[in-house]
């Protein structure tokens, strides 16, 4: 009787591995042939979901996006938290504080460099996004500060994200998570009423 293979949840084990290779070894270190190998598959079944590395990369990319999607989301529709609250909370729950948004943020990072590399712009993502929706939902509860340009606060807010992130990525001891949250309140009590 043959075996019948569930696609779906190949692909997503798939997407799974890249993952975990990515974080190991970067965009470019992980290739087909990689996940192959970590997968126990060969290339060619890679290439039977994923007809080139691009979408399996895309699809990796789409998994981290959906993660943080759906931290931010809980954090917006919890009763448990007033406006300045989700704000911060939300901006944290990007940052690589644990195990989790650690690999999260390594595998991000290492793709937003490889878009750049292709010559990609790098603005346009889900933390992007973020930034300009949590200052939107603050002026939408009257909470920023009179006449402060959303865009422009928008875009240095998303520099701090990264720049926070980043350091983190790279100097894990050199600023402890508590630190990283002080910075946070501190911006969001600059932008707020």
């Amino acid at each position: 009787m043959p075996k019948i293979i569930n696609h779906e949840e190949k692909k997503t084990q798939i997407v799974q591995y890249a993952f975990g290779s990515i974080a190991e070894n970067g965009v470019k270190g992980s290739t087909v042939r990689q996940v192959a190998r970590l997968a126990q598959m060969t290339p060619g079944q890679i290439r039977y979901y994923f007809p080139n590395h691009s979408e399996l990369l895309n699809a990796v990319m789409s998994s981290v996006e959906l993660k943080i999607r759906r931290r931010v989301e809980a954090i917006f529709t919890s009763e448990d938290l007033n406006a300045i609250g989700k704000a911060k909370a939300s901006l944290l729950t990007v940052l690589p504080l644990d195990q989790d948004r650690l690999a999260d943020m390594e595998v991000w990072m290492a793709f937003r460099y490889d878009i750049h590399e292709y010559g990609q712009s790098t603005l346009d993502d889900v933390l992007d996004q973020l930034c300009n929706n949590i200052l939107t939902f603050l002026n939408e509860h009257h909470l920023l500060k009179k006449n402060l340009n959303i865009r422009l606060n928008s875009i240095k807010l998303h520099a701090l994200i990264d720049g926070l992130a980043l350091h983190k990525l790279l100097n894990p001891n050199e600023t402890s998570n508590e630190d990283i949250q002080a910075i946070v309140d501190e911006e969001i009590a600059r932008l707020t009423k």
